[in-house]
């Protein structure tokens, strides 16, 4: 590997409805809120003030999951966030493009509890598999439409090994 990441630090989903979000996220699946952060005059405000534009939820390990409004760039900001990111000086645009879904892992040994909590949450979802323990899945939408994996499958362990 030529850059010796360690995981996933951060993953940021835009949502439509901050409260609607916030409450599957943190009230109905349990993550905590760990920062809030408004938006003025195009850049994140992180004192707190005003409308809260982004949530940051601990989602375990080394990992925050962000929930953002969308921003509605000028068209200088646009002009500004398609040219190289070496050129940004005068604020980040960083809202990125589609992602197709995200896998968050979780223990084999919880796959199935995994299963009774969502019943018991009535999330719906789908077990893509679980015949192998080692690489078990499902998948479930968040309010927001965002497609979210629960993989046992250990990245670090098949590919970094024991």
């Amino acid at each position: 590997m030529k850059l010796q990441v360690e995981g996933v630090s951060e993953l940021v989903l835009q949502v439509q409805s901050m409260e609607r979000a916030v409450n599957f996220w943190s009230e109905k699946l349990g993550f905590p809120i760990v920062d809030q952060w408004g938006y003025n005059n195009g850049q994140f405000d992180t004192c707190g003030k005003g409308m809260i534009w982004a949530t940051w939820l601990y989602i375990g390990g080394n990992t925050r999951l962000g929930l953002w409004l969308p921003r509605n760039f000028s068209e200088e900001q646009i002009a500004i966030k398609q040219s190289p990111v070496s050129q940004w000086k005068n604020g980040l645009y960083d809202e990125g493009g589609i992602h197709v879904h995200f896998a968050l892992y979780i223990k084999p040994e919880l796959f199935e509890d995994t299963i009774a909590t969502l019943k018991s949450l009535n999330v719906d979802f789908l077990v893509f598999s679980k015949e192998n323990p080692e690489a078990s899945n499902l998948y479930f939408k968040d309010t927001e439409g965002n497609v979210v994996e629960l993989y046992t499958k250990n990245m670090k362990k098949v590919y970094a090994g024991p």
